[in-house]
């Protein structure tokens, strides 16, 4: 009867245990590479799509160009054109700062010729596991800060609320 190691250290007298240890550590390896780089999802193509509304809070900005943030009017990104909506409701107020005073308290004090403006923007997106996408690229994320543009102004937001439907 054979041994299963003989004295060159192979099994069986034909494959040295050296060379199994390295195939396990290479297919081992080849496994975590495809499990690790795997793409779990892809929003373009993704096939839910749903209608969401989503606001946009714009700080302090002056009376012209609050004036020219119209409803009817779309929203791109500023970087690469991404279409982000129409705008569907504008709210203008009056913008307000809360600062500290000498005696440590803190007080809220209005901006002066300054306006903070509310969109309120609605956008076909896709949806893919729990996310949704506008043009399948722009992934919305509350209290992102966004860059964006419309025809007449060139403008940052925080994106306040998201809603389906």
């Amino acid at each position: 009867m054979r041994k299963i190691i003989d004295d060159r250290g192979r099994l069986f007298g034909k494959i040295s245990v050296i060379d199994i240890i390295a195939a396990i550590v290479v297919i081992v390896l080849a496994i975590a590479v495809f499990v690790k780089f795997k793409p779990n999802e892809n929003p373009v193509t993704t096939t839910n799509t749903a209608t969401v509304t989503y606001t946009i809070k714009i700080f302090s900005i002056r009376q012209s160009n609050a004036n020219l943030l119209r409803p009817g009017d779309k929203l791109y990104t500023t970087d690469n054109g991404t279409y982000l909506g129409t705008i569907d409701h504008v709210d203008v107020e009056d913008a307000y700062i809360v600062d500290t005073i000498l005696d440590g308290t803190y007080t809220r004090a209005r901006v002066y010729e300054r306006y903070d403006v509310t969109l309120t923007v609605k956008a076909p997106t896709s949806y893919s596991n729990g996310r949704y996408y506008v043009d399948r690229t722009f992934e919305l994320n509350a209290n992102a800060e966004i860059w964006m543009r419309t025809k007449y102004n060139e403008l940052s937001g925080t994106i306040m609320t998201i809603e389906a439907g």
